[in-house]
């Protein structure tokens, strides 16, 4: 018989899970949704959805779950702990739960303390950092500000509601990831605006603290009038807009600098309004610039790794070193090659494929 223990996380619980064949713990998070259905031959099972600071999962859980009529009595969004047998399927990631109760303050507290998830406040320091170094006076102040007005916001949100970053803080996350990126470029491409790109990789997104902001004392994310009406490059557009009417009568924005500011500004909302890439992709214009076309290749770059980081933590390996599909990416994930070594290791691989060219 297996012995349950305390789940810290859902990541944790989806790192585990991929590894083994069941697994038994209890869990706290926050209940997002319910839904009751029924299989082909009429059994009951819930479609749940629950998150905590690490992201959010979906599970279903069966009829015999000792636990079941209790999901269906729970208010909304309720915090909740409970222990159940997980185990992985081609329908996704099942549970059989044995107990459930509703989480106190104090434990609710506990949960959303933001301590709990040390690597935000790493990631808004290093970001703090990096803002810093940006030399261009109008665009550092431009930034600090947005910083200064916004950081609460931008702490908790995500990038994106499914595909990548889809956790709290993982916006912030996505944002400094892309920046160390840039900063790796540099080097090679000199001749670049930097602070430019730094800057433009800051605002790309600014307008998913909106469309992607999450409850302040919890893990569920909002839907917001404002981001489904306008969307986040147009949003995007108004807050630099905004922020810079509300600084240029200060003294980095009097100065006669090169390039003109009112060009500086400009450039930098083409960064915002084409860093998707293609019009078929939500761009209202596509990339003119050299520092427009690197800020969308860093974007699109950092979002398709987060997404093989997922498949490999999360997903079931269909056979040794090729992962379940995980949309977007096209066809079945593959296990990156290891790293060479000069000390040889027992080799956990796959066989090396026949020569096709013999």
């Amino acid at each position: 018989m297996q012995t349950e223990e305390k789940i810290k996380s859902l990541s944790e619980l989806s790192e585990r899970i991929g590894q083994i064949e069941s697994l038994s713990g209890s869990i706290r998070c926050q209940l997002v949704s319910t839904k009751e259905s029924t299989t082909r031959n009429g059994s009951f099972f819930l479609d749940i959805e629950i998150a905590d600071h690490s992201g959010n999962k979906k599970i279903k859980i069966w009829q015999e779950s000792k636990a079941y009529a209790s999901f269906l009595t729970l208010p909304k969004n309720a915090f909740v702990e409970f222990s159940a047998t997980f185990r992985n399927s081609s329908y996704g990631l099942q549970a059989i739960v044995h107990t459930l109760r509703v989480l106190n303050q104090e434990e609710i507290q506990e949960l959303l303390e933001p301590n709990r998830n040390a690597e935000i406040q790493a990631d808004w320091e290093l970001l703090q950092k990096k803002i810093g170094s940006i030399a261009d006076p109008r665009l550092n102040r431009l930034c600090s500000q947005f910083l200064i007005d916004y950081g609460e916001r931008f702490k908790r949100a995500a990038a994106a509601r499914e595909y990548h970053h889809n956790f709290r803080g993982g916006l912030l996350r996505h944002v400094c990831q892309m920046i160390q990126a840039a900063e790796g470029l540099m080097a090679a491409y000199p001749v670049y605006n930097w602070d430019l790109i730094k800057a433009g990789i800051l605002f790309h997104d600014c307008g998913k603290l909106w469309e992607n902001d999450f409850q302040e004392q919890g893990f569920v994310m909002k839907r917001s009038k404002t981001a489904e009406l306008i969307g986040h490059i147009p949003i995007g557009v108004e807050i630099v807009n905004s922020l810079w009417r509300s600084l240029q009568h200060s003294e980095e924005f009097h100065k006669a600098l090169i390039p003109p500011s009112d060009l500086v500004r400009v450039h930098l909302l083409h960064l915002i309004v084409s860093h998707h890439g293609l019009r078929e992709y939500g761009s209202p214009v596509t990339p003119r610039t050299p520092e427009a076309w690197i800020l969308h290749i860093l974007d699109n770059l950092d979002a398709k790794l987060e997404m093989f980081r997922c498949a490999y933590e999360e997903g079931k390996e269909v056979v040794p070193g090729i992962f379940e599909r995980r949309p977007p990416l096209e066809g079945y994930p593959i296990a990156p090659l290891s790293k060479y070594t000069s000390t040889p290791k027992p080799s956990t691989e796959e066989t090396a494929p026949e020569n096709l060219m013999d």
